[in-house]
């Protein structure tokens, strides 16, 4: 029987700590996280068995903590409760940040003020009971404290499971995922080392309403991907007296903001299920100061989720997105240089062309003029920025600054628009209907019902980014063309694509339930949290290390 109150106390501790990405809290958390496993019997009996690692190379110098629990039997099973243990900053909270971290008497506060600072739904949820409010409840400290009690159950009664347990947490979720792609690599060693089979990872990631209303409760067993498409808008700069002398990499930017933006005939769908359509999720010029000359680039980046599409596919569809944006742009400023003439200017409009090119495209052309030494000028210049000893640069800023050094080299520089990614790279990742996850969840959602009286909907993809991406390939991906298509890619950025693929780890989500992650109404719904989700984590674990019969 788990210890709900001890439960509730751990999840209390955890939050306590401001483990906001990359800050000194997040920092912080593995050394908290190793004294709670240290409470565990097994873990006091054997402290070699958990470990904090450090983050290669983390400007931050972070570690993830790793603690392997050997049941009983001699089964090579491993079953892997991953989670991440940073949070989203608390600006939001206003003057009530500092209250954020302590979720049990930031709730007593808002009872006493009546709820008033809540939105109606919030309000209503903190008058009813049941909901603690606070930063990382939901996402994702109640996860890490129940991966906690189900350690405790295992340990008390090792001789009802047959195999092993690999308690991962990890930094840096909510930012880059440097925690767990570093810990990708150490799961493939430690396997090697151990003799262990990974077979099958529990992960721990809330679940939330899908639409204002929604009262259903999810189990998922694969993962929506992402990439970064990045265009750099190159102009041709000319007095704003004469706006028809040049063209404005503003107006470039613009027109394919309008055309890729919300525009849903950019989904991508699989199995059923369809992502949200594409948001640009940052656009600017790239003048340092004030003048009356128009810029000389623009820059725009988006999130684009996918489901099935690989990021060659991904690639072809923002070269039309781009080239039709710029045939448009140069279109229209015929349009207006006539009917400015009508006015009694007398305009005359350069001969330019739709040009788009793909950052390998860029790159190839570069050193085909310039030779080799033009790629060991782009990789010093980018380890310089990196290796400043200043904060650590933005890798979406980089990427641009990247390709705009890069075009300074290039042998033609009339307008252009160049098509890249940025970091970060999440794979989608699907699984097959005969995947031991796939089981799991079904069988999940059986014991949900004949149980705990709760009705779970199994799902075949979780909602929002996350670390579950890094856990295997659902299908090829071209590692070694990677580099055609990032700037930073294995300089400044490194995704292990074949530690990733060999790794391979059927996954599922049992998770809390919750409202509101990353908002300052965060909080999570106890009684259920407590009674179904914790209890079914146990199960899982339990059908899955199974003696045999």
């Amino acid at each position: 029987m788990m210890d709900r109150k001890r439960l509730l106390r751990r999840l209390e501790e955890l939050c306590n700590v401001p483990s906001v990405s990359e800050t000194a809290g997040e920092a912080a958390m593995p050394g908290v996280l190793l004294k709670l496993l240290n409470e565990n019997r097994y873990f006091h009996e054997h402290p070699e068995a958990a470990r904090i690692l450090p983050v290669p190379e983390d400007p931050y110098r972070r570690g993830f903590v790793c603690a392997l629990m050997r049941c009983g039997g001699r089964s090579k099973n491993t079953v892997i409760l991953l989670s991440h243990f940073d949070v989203v900053g608390v600006a939001g909270y206003g003057a009530q940040a500092e209250y954020a971290f302590h979720p049990e008497a930031y709730t007593e506060s808002l009872r006493k003020s009546g709820g008033a600072r809540l939105p109606e739904d919030a309000a209503a949820d903190l008058a009813a009971g049941g909901w603690l409010f606070g930063r990382g409840v939901m996402d994702m400290k109640f996860g890490i404290a129940a991966d906690l009690e189900v350690l405790e159950e295992a340990g008390g009664h090792p001789d009802l499971l047959d195999g092993n347990l690999l308690f991962l947490s990890v930094p840096d979720e909510e930012a880059s995922s440097r925690g767990m792609l570093a810990a990708v690599g150490y799961l493939l060693r430690l396997k090697e080392e151990q003799g262990l089979r990974y077979t099958c990872c529990l992960v721990t990631e809330p679940f939330f309403p899908k639409y204002p209303g929604d009262r259903g409760k999810y189990l998922y067993h694969g993962t929506i991907g992402k990439l970064l498409p990045a265009f750099l808008c190159v102009g041709k700069e000319t007095h704003a007296c004469e706006p028809f002398s040049g063209v404005n990499p503003n107006l470039l930017t613009a027109r394919i903001i309008e055309r890729l933006d919300s525009n849903p005939d950019f989904c991508d769908a699989a199995d059923g299920v369809s992502t949200p359509p594409p948001v640009c999720l940052k656009a600017s010029d790239c003048k340092d100061a004030y003048s009356v000359q128009t810029p000389l680039a623009a820059y725009a980046y988006f999130n684009f989720m996918t489901l099935s599409k690989t990021p060659g596919e991904v690639m072809e569809q923002m070269k039309s997105v781009a080239r039709e944006a710029f045939a448009d742009v140069l279109r229209s400023m015929r349009e207006k240089a006539e009917r400015f003439s009508l006015c009694g200017g007398k305009p005359a409009l350069p001969a330019f062309r739709p040009r788009v090119l793909t950052w390998g495209e860029l790159l190839a052309a570069c050193e085909k003029a310039n030779g080799q030494t033009f790629s060991q000028h782009i990789r010093t210049f980018v380890r310089e920025r990196l290796d400043s000893g200043k904060a650590a640069p933005d890798l979406r800023r980089l990427s641009i600054d990247t390709v705009r050094e890069a075009f300074r080299f290039y042998p033609d520089q009339e307008p252009a628009v160049v098509v890249f990614f940025c970091p970060p790279f999440y794979p989608h990742a699907l699984q097959q209907a005969d995947s031991v996850a796939v089981k799991l969840c079904r069988h999940t959602a059986e014991l949900a019902k004949t149980k705990y009286g709760e009705k779970l909907a199994v799902e075949p993809v979780f909602p929002g980014l996350s670390d579950m991406s890094y856990l295997g390939l659902s299908q090829p991906c071209d590692c070694g063309g990677m580099g055609r298509l990032f700037p930073l890619w294995n300089n400044g950025y490194r995704l292990p694509l074949d530690e990733i693929a060999e790794l391979s780890v059927p996954f599922l989500n049992i998770g809390p339930y919750g409202k509101d992650a990353h908002k300052s109404t965060e909080r999570l719904c106890v009684p259920y949290s407590l009674q179904t989700t914790a209890p079914l984590i146990l199960d899982a674990v339990r059908w899955l290390l199974r003696p045999e019969e």
